[in-house]
């Protein structure tokens, strides 16, 4: 895994994060919604052979969950 992943899976102050069979979600915390949303873009953005990221919205235009699906080597 990536430095990036690694460091996803620590979390932050804007989210949380649980770990399930494919991957890992992360999770909005609330209060955070600008700076969660903004980890939700890099997340996607530096998806690819590593991994895959599917969004969920919060219905305001911006995410409150991000489900990360690690791809097998």
């Amino acid at each position: 895994m990536t430095t990036f992943i690694y460091t996803l899976l620590k979390g932050g102050p804007a989210f949380t994060v649980e770990a399930v069979e494919s991957g890992f979600l992360i999770h909005r915390v609330e209060g955070h919604d600008s700076g969660f949303n903004d980890i939700a873009r890099a997340v996607m953005n530096n998806s690819g052979s590593e991994y895959s990221a599917f969004p969920r919205s919060d219905g305001r235009g911006g995410y409150d969950c991000v489900h990360v699906i690690l791809h097998e080597r």
